[in-house]
């Protein structure tokens, strides 16, 4: 049963970057209608990288569940290495054009996290499983980021530790380590949105809660490519869409839509918010399965 669950924790990580990908409208985001703002990568491009990501994610589930008795800081360090390896097969699958990871470190802790609590017959809630997985993550930020002062000249920055040197920014790590705040408020979102909101599916509850992230995170590749005044000028370009009603009003789509011109003619793209979107998605189907003997899913 724990290799079934194991199985099917992969599928759903897979499933939420897919799920991410297809939505549409997304502000200056690669969907099936349109390539990536910043660096024109399309749509097949990103979903064969994520299927490279399957076994990834089963071999960080895996490790989760095999390392259960390990102080979280262990079970991390045995983690590391099927991390590396995603990132690799992501680069085969895209010809060196994305690497996502920050898909890799955010959805990874998740599978581990679940594979733990699935080890230790514990129940998958969004608080459980954003503690396990912020719990591998203590001191990550403290070991890849505080020492960058030191080495500047000495090293070619990528562009989050640019960003964290430059503003701070802590990026996907600080969202890690610090218990996925900004994932667990999309969580939030997409279930009041599904339960208040009728008239909207899937697709539009998921449009609305992204620029609900966009208008609130502190997105490194934002400030990476257009420093801190392009992320706070696409900061407010959310907000403002949200204010016009987001995917609740006529007014508010066609904000979307002029937002998502708007990001396109800059080149900019909020990647780490869909980063963050596939998050709550993940996190929503691993709180909902339920396995059978058949090793089937059901909700």
């Amino acid at each position: 049963m724990n290799e079934i669950y194991i199985f099917n924790t992969a599928k759903l990580a897979v499933k939420s970057i897919i799920n991410t990908a297809s939505i549409y409208p997304k502000p200056g985001l690669i969907t099936p209608l349109d390539n990536n703002a910043l660096d024109g990568v399309d749509y097949q491009c990103l979903i064969d990288s994520a299927m490279s990501l399957f076994q990834c994610f089963i071999n960080l589930a895996s490790a989760g569940s095999d390392s259960e008795a390990l102080k979280p800081d262990d079970a991390f360090t045995i983690m590391i290495s099927p991390g590396r390896i995603g990132r690799n097969d992501v680069l085969r699958a895209s010809r060196g054009k994305l690497s996502l990871k920050g898909h890799i470190l955010s959805l990874g802790l998740l599978s581990a996290a679940a594979g733990r609590l699935l080890a230790q017959n514990r129940i998958l809630t969004p608080g459980a499983l954003v503690l396990t997985a912020s719990s591998f993550a203590e001191g990550l930020i403290e070991r890849d980021l505080w020492p960058l002062e030191d080495l500047r000249g000495k090293k070619i920055f990528t562009d989050g530790e640019r960003v964290y040197l430059s503003y701070g920014i802590e990026g996907c790590r600080g969202e890690v380590e610090h218990g996925y705040t900004m994932t667990l408020k999309a969580v939030e979102s997409l279930r009041r949105l599904k339960a208040t909101q009728g008239q909207l599916n899937f697709r539009e509850r998921c449009t609305h809660t992204l620029i609900e992230i966009i208008a609130e995170n502190q997105d490194s590749t934002l400030a990476a490519h257009g420093g801190i005044t392009e992320l706070i000028k696409v900061q407010d370009e959310a907000k403002n869409v949200i204010e016009s009603g987001g995917m609740l009003t006529s007014s508010g789509i066609e904000a979307i839509f002029n937002m998502d011109k708007n990001l396109r003619s800059r080149g900019v793209s909020p990647m780490g918010s869909a980063v963050i979107l596939s998050g709550a998605l993940f996190i929503m189907e691993l709180a909902e399965m339920k396995l059978t003997r058949s090793g089937y899913d059901e909700k």
